[in-house]
């Protein structure tokens, strides 16, 4: 053998040791694992979206405030006013926001004692 040959030889034995060829996909194999990562891919895509669900979340709160508006509207064409029964959720958090921005806390009073009643 040629001192070349002989060293593209020793160079490939080397190689093989290091690398072991023997698990590598060939041929048919390798596009039936490219297939079922495809597959696999594409039912973790389809299984839990955040997209998904704050769509359904979003088409649900549509769907009340639909039903609230149409309420409304036939209590109005009845002639009935609905009282106000307290403050709002947002009044309430402003409110919040408010005393605590007053108070230099981090929390309100009312917060404070309900953490302590626990």
């Amino acid at each position: 053998l040629k001192p070349c040959r002989l060293k593209l030889q020793i160079f490939r034995k080397a190689l093989h040791f290091v690398f072991d060829f023997s698990n590598m996909a060939r041929g048919n194999a390798r596009e039936k694992d490219r297939a079922a990562n495809l597959k696999k891919q594409a039912q973790a895509v389809s299984a839990h979206s955040t997209i998904k669900a704050a769509d359904s979340t979003a088409e649900i709160m549509r769907q009340k405030q639909l039903a609230a508006e149409a309420k409304k509207a036939e209590m109005a064409a009845q002639g009935i006013v609905q009282e106000k029964t307290g403050p709002s959720k947002a009044e309430k958090k402003a409110e919040a926001a408010r005393e605590m921005a007053l108070s230099g806390r981090q929390a309100t009073v009312a917060q404070v004692a309900a953490k302590r009643a626990k």
